[in-house]
């Protein structure tokens, strides 16, 4: 049963907003989503939506930059550098990475794919985008100071390393593999065949 427009306080309808359209997207793909559909679902006037969201790109820019920020708590959480094996920590990221992506493909293509938006237009969204890549870029400068990795611009090493897991990502979601892979697996042995030319 959609909310009683009378139930949402100062905030709340945005939030519901966002949520119910990220529903959207998972159900039916970013095509599905209106902002008529959605002030329906959510049981509000278009006249309130329109009050959060200037329009549907506005919108799918914020829903972009949500999942961008639940996916760095998702890394942030496994990121947990061990002195004794660094593979540990890529790994770890590596395969959350790849779950996010496989349990939310119609997402995912918003914040990577063919769906995304160009996010210098929206600060929020390229914010929350860089954050994803700086986790990475932490983790690497970690390991090095520690010894472990050997020393150089951290930040090329991160583009290579993402580069290969959104390229594994993309492949599960569009079912570019003759065979239902092993997510986990998969990224495991991605993440150990770079790391053999990074270890010291």
């Amino acid at each position: 049963m959609a909310p009683s427009k009378t139930t949402y306080h100062h905030g709340d309808l945005r939030a519901a907003l966002l949520q119910e359209a990220a529903a959207l997207i998972e159900e039916n793909g970013t095509e599905a989503v209106t902002m008529r559909a959605l002030s329906e679902r959510v049981g509000v006037s278009r006249t309130a939506a329109y009050r959060h969201f200037a329009n549907k790109t506005d919108l799918l820019g914020a829903v972009a930059a949500e999942g961008f920020r639940e996916l760095r708590e998702r890394l942030h959480r496994v990121n947990t550098p061990s002195a004794a094996n660094p593979e540990d920590g890529f790994v770890a990221m590596a395969q959350a990475y790849v779950q996010f992506a496989v349990g939310h493909p119609a997402y995912y293509r918003l914040m990577y794919g063919r769906d995304a938006l160009q996010r210098d237009q929206y600060p929020d969204l390229h914010a929350a985008a860089n954050a994803i890549y700086d986790e990475l870029v932490t983790l690497i400068v970690t390991y090095q100071q520690q010894g472990l990795l050997k020393p150089g611009d951290a930040k090329p090493l991160a583009y290579v390393a993402w580069s290969l897991v959104h390229g594994l990502a993309a492949l599960i979601i569009d079912r570019q593999m003759e065979t239902p892979p092993d997510v986990d697996a998969l990224a495991q042995l991605a993440l150990h065949t770079l790391l053999q030319g990074l270890l010291r």
